[in-house]
């Protein structure tokens, strides 16, 4: 079982804005990567799992500790998943207006191959199920995740490092134990609530990075 964090920043100045894009994987890593310098990389836990990760979706209210992460590697390659792993997606930004954004994610998983499905196991839409703690035992896929329906004045402000981190939840298998590829459509969009550049108070960052689930069974890996 590993642990598995997606690091995506934005930022409203520069010009990725212009074309909805997170900041890319960097072409020289700095002196001591980590999840606050380095954005379009998977990151990897060491250690023992970090608060907030659980089987099922949920929204962390804490900041993450960047010790915790480890071994970057740019979404650039398809991130290689076993069942019973586990994902967690952090979006951030080191702009010096935070204070004035609140941001909400939506994430869609689809077939990452650009073959035509064929057969049970590869028709499967998710790596993730629908479970929850209110309802542990729901096993329908999971293919779309929006954490917030509402206004961009209700979505919310940023934990205390500029950051909005959420545990996806546990990775299973498609059926008969059988590999699967998947696309993951990330998207940010984010509110300013006072003092918006000239374009207005809304912008949105989209990305959508590979993975390959082996068919392999739960467990086969150490943390």
């Amino acid at each position: 079982m590993a642990i598995y964090l997606y690091n995506l920043e934005f930022s409203l100045t520069g010009s990725n804005l212009a074309v909805g894009a997170f900041q890319p994987y960097p072409s020289a890593l700095p002196p001591s990567p980590n999840i606050n310098n380095v954005s379009s990389a998977w990151f990897t836990a060491t250690g023992a799992a970090p608060p907030g990760v659980q089987p099922y979706f949920q929204v962390l209210t804490q900041p993450l500790t960047p010790s915790q992460w480890g071994s970057p590697q740019s979404d650039a390659n398809d991130l290689t998943l076993d069942p019973g792993d586990y994902l967690l997606l952090r979006v951030f930004t080191l702009d010096a207006n935070l204070s004035a954004y609140q941001m909400r994610f939506t994430g869609v998983f689809g077939q990452g191959t650009s073959e035509v499905p064929s057969g049970e196991a590869s028709n499967l839409q998710s790596p993730l199920v629908m479970s929850s703690a209110a309802s542990p035992n729901n096993t329908y896929p999971r293919t779309v995740i929006d954490v917030d329906g509402s206004q961009g004045p209700s979505w919310p402000a940023s934990l205390s490092d500029g950051s909005w981190v959420m545990c996806l939840g546990q990775v299973v298998g498609a059926p008969q134990d059988a590999a699967n590829d998947y696309t993951f459509n990330v998207g940010a969009c984010v509110y300013v609530n006072s003092n918006p550049p000239p374009a207005g108070n809304l912008f949105t960052f989209g990305r959508d990075p590979r993975m390959h689930v082996s068919g392999v069974g739960m467990g086969t890996r150490a943390a």
